[in-house]
């Protein structure tokens, strides 16, 4: 919810913007797939990711398209924004990193297995898990590998950073608490 509008995603391939008060819609946005992604929205912007392959910047006033950025594979990730960066994963396997304002790619770190977790950044470090098992924490600036913590199983779940701590579950019913520094 941002400035009395409900955004949310859908199924049947759209991307909705709802009056908060009243219920009724303000527009549609297709998509070319499900929208499992939840929308995320920064300074004016939706950004969602969709089964097209796709992350979308959307003018939340407005909802027309201002850029698509394609990843190789669906994006069930939500973004998570940050130093006027989009950070969301793929099933193709990668983080990326992508600028705000253009829809360029930055950077992109490849995991071995899908990326279906939602990116947590905070103080210039990315963290996500991935069905690798991993947990990964990835410099913001570069996309380069500052440490992995392996679990014993696939990690859907977004990590919560508090006071130093990444905690992130997996699909084997653990909930770790992992050093954020190490």
């Amino acid at each position: 919810v941002a400035d009395g509008t409900v955004f949310v995603a859908s199924d049947d391939d759209n991307l909705y913007a709802v009056d908060a008060e009243t219920g009724s819609e303000e527009w549609t946005f297709e998509t070319n797939a499900f929208v499992h992604s939840s929308p995320t929205v920064v300074d004016g912007t939706v950004f969602v990711g969709s089964d097209d392959d796709n992350l979308y910047a959307v003018d939340a006033e407005t909802g027309e398209e201002e850029w698509a950025f394609e990843t190789g594979d669906e994006v069930f990730s939500s973004p998570t924004v940050a130093d006027g960066r989009v950070f969301v994963g793929s099933h193709d396997g990668n983080l990326y990193a992508v600028d705000a304002e253009t829809g360029s790619e930055e950077w992109a770190f490849e995991t071995d297995d899908q990326v279906r977790s939602s990116p947590t950044v905070v103080d210039g470090t990315a963290f996500v898990g991935s069905w690798d098992n991993n947990l990964y924490a990835v410099d913001a600036e570069t996309g380069q590998e500052e440490w992995a913590f392996e679990t014993d199983g696939g990690i859907f779940s977004s990590p919560t950073v508090v006071d130093g701590t990444v905690f992130v579950g997996n699909i084997n019913d653990n909930l770790y608490a992992v050093d954020a520094e190490t």
